[in-house]
């Protein structure tokens, strides 16, 4: 399937699945009609994004199976619903039709209002992992018998002229060190905490750790593994993007910093992330700068800083480039520290 395919029509025939492409078909060729009755599920709100269009008769036990035009799967990435004609969806949080189900009757431009579970935290957003399309028993209209074929005519006799194959490609393939245990344990532990904000669990450390070790996985497919796992898709974006405000700025998020977040934990953004965006903000740096020089104070004087020793190291960080250490080293070759040492 090419890379720049958009949209995905799934239909059930006999003996199995067939899929073909609603979009990217050469000039010569027409797509195969869509049933009235089908649902089309989108990776954005409002049904935007990709799109992935499921008639009805047909169901996916597993979406992980099924690749986007990202090369990403389409496990945990719908974000809206369109229903047409009389088709009805069923969706799932886990595969083969498991976890928590939602009948879908209606078309529903947002998943994020639709909450899933019974602690009200959860949302369907970006948390559906298996899904089946029901719709009306359509009558078989049969069709009319085919004419006879033309008459047979050989073409020609043509000369073919043997050319021997060109040469195979040289292929260059990526070849990763393998990893010693500790610092494959070390990747696993800085992945649970970047998606789930907890120390790896001994199972996961063990799994994780095999598979970076004998599998040759990336430190990208753990993180990319661990966000669509249950405890990921679980968790409430409004509630964890507030933690993180107040965890780095002391403070609960605006409207526009929470509407741009959720947009981000959307895309797939992590919590590590977004606690790192907010670091380097305007905002985040000041509130850095404001508690290095404070503890700085209270650590080496014992005291909080005054207006104007607090605006001259601030300045200090932000034009000279001065560091914590450089602050408290600084008050240290002051008169103030040597006079309360003396004391001392």
């Amino acid at each position: 399937m090419k890379a720049k395919l958009t949209a995905l029509c799934i239909r059930l025939v006999v003996g199995g699945l067939c899929c073909f492409p609603a979009a990217d078909w050469c000039a010569a060729q027409t797509p195969p009609a869509v049933s009235p009755d089908h649902v089309t599920f989108y990776t954005e709100p409002n049904f935007q994004g990709e799109a992935l269009t499921v008639e009805a008769g047909a169901a996916v036990e597993d979406l992980d199976r099924m690749l986007r035009a990202n090369q990403r799967t389409w496990t945990a990435a719908i974000s809206s619903v369109r229903v047409e004609g009389a088709a009805q969806a069923t969706i799932f949080s886990a595969a083969r039709f498991g976890g928590d189900r939602l009948a879908v009757s209606r078309s529903i431009a947002d998943l994020y209002a639709e909450p899933r579970g019974r602690d009200g935290g959860a949302t369907w957003d970006r948390s559906i992992a298996s899904l089946n399309v029901t719709g009306p028993q359509r009558a078989v209209v049969p069709q009319p018998a085919p004419s006879p074929p033309p008459r047979y005519e050989p073409p020609p006799p043509t000369v073919i002229v043997v050319q021997p194959p060109p040469p195979p490609p040289v292929v260059i393939r990526e070849v990763r060190p393998r990893l010693d245990r500790r610092t494959a344990e070390q990747i696993v532990h800085r992945a649970f905490r970047e998606v789930l904000d907890r120390p790896a669990d001994p199972e996961g450390l063990r799994t994780y750790r095999e598979r970076l070790m004998q599998e040759g996985w990336s430190e990208r497919q753990v993180i990319e593994q661990l966000q669509r796992s249950s405890e990921a898709r679980g968790l409430s974006a409004d509630a964890t993007i507030t933690k993180i405000y107040r965890e780095v700025l002391g403070r609960d998020p605006d409207a526009n910093g929470l509407g741009h977040y959720r947009a981000k934990w959307r895309e797939g953004w992590t919590q590590g992330q977004i606690r790192d965006d907010l670091r380097r903000s305007q905002e985040g740096r000041e509130g850095n700068i404001r508690t290095a020089i404070t503890r700085a104070y209270r650590e080496v004087l014992g005291r909080d800083p005054d207006p104007g020793g607090y605006a001259t190291y601030e300045r200090a960080m932000r034009e000279r480039g001065y560091t914590e250490r450089d602050v408290r080293q600084a008050l240290m070759s002051g008169d103030e520290y040597r006079q309360k040492r003396g004391k001392r």
